[in-house]
């Protein structure tokens, strides 16, 4: 018969179970919290990144115009195209531009521009969708209202969106054109219900984990309790209280003897001590493994950036390819048609590369051309250069270098020229360039393309030049 209201071994059975339990919520919350984080974060990075590429590709007050007129221009028309192309290629599910008329529930949005797939278009799908349509009752007053607030902002702004179309995650870029007038919104969706997926599948396996865990460590800590604590103590007790029954009145002092089974107290402090500290172990074994879950999702990110960095950056010289100049190209082509651009470039084409390679082999041309790089990135240091091919190399010349263009070409002449007739040095250590600079001229220079061709022309010339006074 229980003789006590609060019994030594329900207590710490409740107890520890209500510990454990508040234990694996709090990880649960922790972990779920710290995985949606990164989750939503990389989402919002990637966002961005397609914001930002496209709103480069914007003449702002040429859109702005359009908007006025519903009329579409020529650049109109050249915008859709490359946002047609861009949802194509980064598998996202709207790109559009809108302009919020009103909080109301109906009539609150104009569409500006919505981009569409090869598959939508064959099959005609929202064809009605065109620069003036107004949205009747696609936007609830609550998103009407949200979308109206994004596009006063000055920044990028997010939110997470349920709709007919489905559950998406919008960035929204408000377009601003020179008279500082906020007349459309940029907008990307991306579906979230991969998220939401990616989440619900953790969650289970996290809090199922973690239940499992935590069930097996109150099991066992149940166990050693009662071998260890509870059936010594209830054992004593049992002995002490038949002892006070048998010692009460008792006149016979043979009878006053305390049987008590033997209770090794250092072996279970210690005992008790230890599998608190494997408790402890494992727990703490747990969180790392959910902290290095993290890193590896941090890791695989960081893994991205750097194949993207491999990807624009010549693999012997370790400077940019062809690649990033053709993207580079587009970029001061944009500015040559603002009409901010101000550039200089200079072509750089190696001498005695094929000798060196047939002569003493292509690890030692290699050496050639790296070592040639090295002069010039030293004393280009704030300018990109360019390895467009084997043995030719862009420099494009912008705001100080551009300033010390005819400084920084004699320098770099006369670094060749005493590395070329430096015979102290192997043939492969005596760097011969021929160089060629042009400057960007606004009245003559369409493109960038117009710059290369007078400079790698000039390069071309001072070749000639070089290798007959060599003859």
């Amino acid at each position: 018969m229980n003789r006590f209201r609060k019994p030594l071994k329900r207590s710490i059975f409740i107890g520890s179970m209500i510990f454990i339990l508040v234990l694996c919520l709090f990880l649960n919350i922790l972990t779920y919290s710290n995985f949606r984080k990164a989750l939503y974060s990389s989402y919002e990075e990637r966002i961005t990144d397609i914001l930002v590429y496209v709103h480069s590709h914007i003449d702002l007050d040429d859109l702005s115009h359009c908007v006025d007129t519903l009329e579409e221009s020529e650049k109109y028309k050249e915008l859709m195209t490359l946002m047609d192309d861009v949802v194509e290629q980064f598998n996202i599910h709207y790109l559009y531009i809108i302009t919020p008329l009103n909080g109301n529930e109906t009539d609150n949005m104009l569409i500006v521009l919505s981009a569409t797939t090869e598959y939508e278009r064959e099959y005609h799908i929202d064809e009605e969708i065109v620069l003036g349509y107004i949205c009747h009752d696609d936007y609830s007053a609550e998103m009407a209202q949200a979308h109206l607030n994004a596009m006063n902002k000055d920044e990028i702004s997010f939110q997470e969106e349920r709709s007919s179309w489905g559950d998406d995650y919008t960035g929204f870029l408000p377009l601003i054109d020179s008279k500082g007038k906020h007349f459309a919104l940029l907008c990307v969706d991306i579906d979230i219900a991969e998220i939401h997926d990616a989440i619900q599948t953790y969650t289970t396996a996290n809090v199922g984990l973690i239940a499992a865990l935590g069930v097996l460590f109150m099991v066992l800590l149940q166990l050693w309790l009662n071998e260890n604590i509870i059936t010594p103590l209830t054992n004593l007790e049992k002995s002490v209280s038949l002892f006070a029954e048998i010692a009460h009145d008792q006149t016979d002092p043979t009878k006053l003897w305390l049987d008590v089974p033997p209770i090794h107290t250092q072996n279970e402090v210690e005992g008790l001590y230890n599998a608190i500290s494997q408790m402890s172990q494992d727990m703490h074994s747990y969180v790392m493994n959910i902290t290095n879950m993290e890193e590896k999702v941090s890791n695989l990110k960081t893994q991205v950036n750097y194949m993207d960095m491999l990807a624009y950056q010549d693999s012997l010289t370790k400077v940019k390819n062809k690649a990033w100049y053709d993207k580079t190209s587009q970029r001061v082509n944009e500015e040559i048609e603002e009409g901010t651009a101000e550039f200089a470039i200079i072509m750089a084409d190696l001498n005695y590369l094929k000798k060196i390679n047939d002569t003493y082999g292509h690890e030692r041309g290699n050496e050639y051309i790296f070592g040639a790089c090295k002069e010039m990135c030293q004393i280009f240091s704030h300018s990109p250069i360019f390895r467009i091919g084997g043995d030719e190399f862009v420099i494009l010349l912008e705001k100080l270098d551009y300033m010390n263009r005819n400084t920084l070409l004699a320098q770099i002449e006369l670094v060749f020229g005493d590395s070329a007739n430096n015979t102290s040095k192997e043939p492969w250590q005596r760097y011969s360039v021929a160089l060629g600079m042009a400057i960007y001229a606004p009245e003559t220079d369409k493109t960038i393309e117009d710059v290369f061709k007078r400079a790698d022309k000039t390069m071309y010339e001072n070749k000639i030049l070089m290798k007959a006074a060599r003859e």
